[in-house]
């Protein structure tokens, strides 16, 4: 077999298209979301593995110098920050800062490949650490995390104890069963065949990208997640990539307080905004009252405003591309990889 149909098999699960965009995709520096003035802040961490990476925090301007709530949006595996967009308006009404990170080897930050969460939850704990030295008044941190993201925010609240609300929009339950799933459905490989094609995929991936697809059994570290950690659970049901059964048996094991939501659409789809404000309901309650201490007819009229009246919003799922798309690699890769 040659290399360029070996590289087929297993490079688009650590090397997806990445996703470039310009800065002013983010917005302006000062925009008003709703009601609210919002200042965008860019900045750069380093993580544990010594690559930069790029990152903005979208704080409410009335709530820069006292106390607030902060909730790290994770994207996708071929996506970045610009997808933190689709929460803002959400969340930035009820004093609740939202950070944007283009995790290692996606978006503008640096990394050849991306790993499913597996080093990606090693980047957010590097944010969590600035954003600890760097801003004071952000006292309590969630992570709001879709498709790789998801997996990378379960990851990460195994690892930092402090991390008590989560997002989990579309994870899987275990890397190895998604492959399958995908494998015997989308590629036609027979469920007989597929055992010896995935161990040449594992090795090839461990060799590539140094990290073991075994290690992602999501469903087991769910399983021993504290129940003091709160999570939203959310599916699509017609979901191709990750079947929502994934989302259904994580919810079924997690021990803590738990929220489970389908909806109409698929694995890119814009997400419903009914369900989006019940989700951003559970983040505001679990995060605290000293972020949602307006009235509730208040908040009501508002997001009855977001419904009418919303934000242009140039980012949408479905302008990126999901694991497993086979899509080629942009030619400007050489200049972010490190």
């Amino acid at each position: 077999m040659s290399q360029s149909c070996t590289e087929k098999l297993w490079k688009p699960i650590i090397r997806p298209p990445r996703h470039y965009y310009q800065l002013k995709d983010l917005g302006n520096q000062i925009t008003m979301v709703i009601d609210t003035v919002t200042k965008r802040t860019d900045f750069e961490i380093v993580n544990k593995r010594k690559l930069t990476l790029q990152c903005s925090l979208f704080e409410p301007v009335r709530v820069q110098d006292r106390q607030h709530s902060c909730m790290i949006y994770l994207h996708g595996n071929s996506s970045s920050r610009v997808e933190s967009l689709t929460i803002l308006e959400y969340l930035i009404p009820y004093n609740i800062a939202v950070c944007g990170i283009d995790l290692s080897g996606s978006g503008h930050s640096e990394g050849v490949y991306i790993s499913l969460g597996y080093y990606e939850s090693q980047d957010v704990q590097s944010l969590i650490d600035y954003l600890r030295d760097h801003k004071p008044y952000i006292t309590q941190i969630g992570l709001w995390g879709r498709s790789m993201g998801s997996v990378t925010a379960i990851l990460s609240a195994s690892q930092n104890e402090d991390i008590k609300v989560l997002v989990c929009d579309s994870p899987f339950s275990n890397l190895t069963l998604l492959c399958k799933e995908i494998a015997t459905s989308g590629y036609g490989v027979p469920g007989c065949c597929f055992n010896c094609f995935f161990c040449f995929v594992k090795s090839k991936i461990r060799k590539e990208a140094n990290f073991n697809v075994d290690d992602l059994n999501i469903i087991q570290i769910v399983g021993n997640l504290s129940s003091q950690i709160s999570i939203a659970f959310l599916s699509a049901n017609q979901d191709q990539l990750v079947n929502s059964k994934h989302s259904k048996y994580l919810h079924c094991v997690f021990k803590g307080t738990k929220l489970l939501k389908s909806f109409d659409g698929q694995h890119n789809s814009k997400r419903p905004n009914d369900i989006m404000k019940e989700v951003a309901d559970f983040v505001i309650s679990q995060l605290g009252k000293q972020s949602s201490d307006q009235p509730q007819s208040s908040r009501d009229t508002k997001l009855l405003l977001l419904h009418n009246q919303r934000e242009k919003i140039s980012f949408q799922y479905d302008e990126v591309h999901p694991i497993m798309t086979g899509g080629q690699i942009s030619n400007n890769e050489q200049n972010i990889t490190k």
